[in-house]
């Protein structure tokens, strides 16, 4: 194989963040009048999901506090639809895995599958919602707002996303999921809409991230507030999201994938791979073939989005919770995104079969791009065309000296990011 040299770089990315996150949830509540809101020795679930915010066991444990101080006496709610393996033990592990238990948390953690149905839209459709939150005297609703993986609108993933599906548990999720991209993009806010009028939600708090997964913004919402909130922190969301250097490429390594890093294992709104969406509303990249390497410890064996993939290795495919990841790929019905790439042996056999399959011109320098996750984008690796198209960007700088793309003796990749 011809030398491939290879440059780790940094993006720039946009930076703002809260420095007191507890001093600015305090008060986002107050701004809101929480505190009329709520009467002495109310039970009170605050739902927490599947998704990694990065600072969720300080947010949570804060918005406990909160509650507290008002008389309030805290649970925490397990709200992730058909993640866990749509299993109420299911999602206690995940929420293990962000280091949240009745331990560390001081509150009991509620758990189930089991629905009620709240009524029905106009359509006919029921809507389902988490039993043990309606049956609770008040439900705060957290929630990371950001762009969704399989369609494009003015709401996206939020507050009413957390209502509508992470609420709905397994039954209310897949028939949200069932009527596709449609009941994603059209019906959501409907369903969050019937839920907010019968169910007892006290409040919401909505949370963004910045391109380094830092909290950047928090605003808390009363129930007729949601789709504002949802609205409002969405368009900044789209402001201010990273992205690759460049949209076309030959090839995408992609060190981890998996359900705590994005809905999809890998986010579509980085690599590609949403089909539903408006001119104008989304510019998707050119990549012809993309390698994932691993799947991340969090995804506790969920690999759905591997099938956007070209290349997967077989440390990669002997994680996968083949149950797991039909269960929840199944809900979602977008079935092409659990389809199983070419298994290679090595790092190595994936780069060799990409790089013989991307069509170029003999002498072409592949364009080639390494990265950990689609979550960390300001740490990269880029080829050279890559790095002489893009050094002389504002918000790219150089993070070493030129390295050569090489693998070890058992044949994995030895750049790491």
């Amino acid at each position: 194989m011809e030398e491939i040299r290879m440059r780790r770089i940094s993006q720039v990315l946009e930076g703002k963040k809260i420095e007191n996150i507890p001093e600015e949830i305090s008060k986002e509540f107050e701004k809101i009048g929480l505190t009329e809101r709520i009467k002495p020795g109310m039970q009170i679930g605050i739902t927490v999901g599947s998704r990694g915010i990065k600072n969720i066991v300080l947010i949570i444990n804060c918005v406990i506090e909160e509650v507290r101080r008002r008389g309030g006496i805290p649970f925490i709610l397990t709200a992730m639809g058909s993640h866990g393996g749509a299993t109420a033990e299911g999602q206690r592990r995940v929420l293990e895995n962000y280091g949240i238990t009745e331990k560390t948390m001081g509150v009991p953690i509620k758990s189930s599958m089991d629905v009620v149905e709240l009524g029905r839209l106009e359509n006919g459709l029921p809507v389902y919602f988490d039993k043990l939150a309606f049956e609770a005297d008040g439900i705060v609703v957290v929630n990371r707002i950001k762009v969704h993986t399989a369609f494009k609108s003015v709401i996206e993933s939020g507050l009413c996303k957390m209502l509508s599906v992470g609420l709905g548990n397994h039954k209310g999720a897949s028939l949200v999921h069932y009527l596709g991209v449609k009941g994603l993009r059209d019906y959501m806010v409907d369903f969050a809409k019937v839920i907010l009028e019968k169910a007892p939600v006290l409040c919401g708090l909505g949370i963004l991230e910045n391109a380094y997964d830092d909290t950047y913004r928090m605003a808390a919402a009363l129930p007729e507030d949601f789709v504002r909130v949802d609205m409002e922190l969405l368009k900044e969301c789209k402001r201010i999201m990273p992205s690759l250097p460049v949209s076309d490429l030959d090839i995408l390594i992609i060190e981890e994938i998996g359900k705590n890093i994005s809905g999809t294992g890998m986010d579509t709104n980085i690599v590609g791979g949403i089909r539903e969406y408006r001119q104008g509303e989304y510019d998707p990249p050119k990549i012809k073939k993309i390698i994932l390497l691993d799947l991340s410890k969090g995804a506790e064996g969920n690999a759905l989005g591997i099938g956007l993939a070209d290349l997967i290795t077989k440390k990669l495919y002997d994680k996968i919770d083949f149950r797991a990841t039909y269960e929840n790929t199944i809900t979602t019905t977008f079935l092409e995104r659990a389809k199983i790439p070419i298994i290679c042996n090595t790092e190595e056999e994936a780069f060799q079969i990409a790089l013989k399959t991307i069509w170029n011109l003999p002498g072409t320098k592949p364009r080639i791009i390494i990265i950990r996750n689609t979550l960390m984008l300001d740490e990269l690796y880029v080829s050279e065309s890559i790095w002489q198209e893009i050094k002389s960007r504002s918000n790219i700088r150089p993070g070493g000296d030129w390295e050569t793309l090489r693998f070890d003796h058992q044949g994995n990749l030895t750049l790491r990011v």
